[in-house]
């Protein structure tokens, strides 16, 4: 096994399909199948399941494949390591981020760290904050910037906290929200369940939702225009003339927080711890700055 096998493998096992994972690793569809049926040859095992819909890894093919993870994590840190032994500049940063921290809050941060660590190239994938997670429970990114520390047994940060609120362009009578078009935009798993108790303790119907988005600027201009309620973080500053109110459960704001995970063994890597440090540094400074 090669290092070109243990990519084909993981290609596959992410993809589930032949053709996508070919596409990805810039090779024919024919040529993986004929790699695949080699490695099944040269290891007398069995990738697949036959006769399933699909393609279905047997449970050798499932144990193998998540191995190819694994010792690909493992060159890459090799290649990693030995290359900060001559040039300490030298690196990479895998990094899977929340879509509105990557919008509004990493930016500068990745600005700033480009010009004190010049040769450390950051790759970067931003989207829901459940996907992000198994990303990187898979060993596919370094390090998760996301919405719930989501029970991390390893290393994590808080990097950043502020209240969820309802936002309506003018006052209201509470007791008529249930009427109210309500904007709804996602907020992870954890947080939609603290919002839903929240509805449920002060209501009795169920919300009237007229719009859903995926973006938070989508949202503001809906609110803006009159079209409608929503329940936002107090990430960007609200327009001055937006009514608000806290969201509450059990006497505490709902709180949406922004958390750093990854694995332990990063600490002793420099360049990646430079970059935990960076957050947890930029984090502090918001802190003072809002109190």
């Amino acid at each position: 096994m090669n290092e070109k096998d243990w990519l084909i493998l993981r290609a596959v096992y992410q993809h589930k399909n032949i053709t996508r994972a070919a596409e990805q690793l810039y090779t024919s569809q024919p040529a993986l199948s004929y790699r695949l049926r080699q490695i099944e040859r040269k290891l007398a095992i069995r990738l697949f399941e036959e006769g399933q819909k699909g393609l279905v890894f047997s449970a050798q093919g499932d144990y193998l494949a998540q191995h190819a993870v694994s010792v690909l994590n493992d060159l890459q840190q090799l290649k990693l390591n030995l290359h900060s032994l001559d040039q300490a500049q030298q690196g990479e940063i895998s990094l899977g981020v929340s879509s509105n921290f990557a919008a509004y809050r990493l930016p500068p941060l990745l600005s700033q760290f480009r010009q004190t660590h010049p040769g450390i190239r950051v790759n970067l994938m931003s989207g829901f904050s459940e996907d992000i997670i198994q990303k990187l429970l898979r060993g596919e990114i370094d390090m998760a910037l996301v919405k719930d520390d989501f029970n991390w047994k390893e290393s994590k940060h808080l990097i950043e906290e502020d209240d969820y609120v309802l936002v309506n362009s003018q006052d209201f009578d509470f007791a008529l929200l249930p009427h109210m078009p309500q904007i709804r935009i996602h907020h992870g798993a954890h947080v939609t369940q603290l919002i839903e108790r929240w509805w449920n303790a002060n209501f009795s119907h169920a919300p009237n939702v007229t719009m859903e988005v995926d973006k938070l600027e989508v949202c503001m201009a809906m609110v803006e225009h009159g079209l409608g309620y929503a329940i936002v973080a107090t990430y960007l500053p609200l327009p001055a003339h937006f009514y608000r109110r806290p969201v509450t459960v059990d006497g505490s704001t709902v709180k949406n927080r922004t958390w750093l995970l990854h694995r332990h063994k990063l600490n002793a890597i420099p360049h990646m711890q430079a970059f935990i440090h960076l957050l947890q540094t930029a984090q502090q400074g918001l802190a003072s700055a809002n109190r």
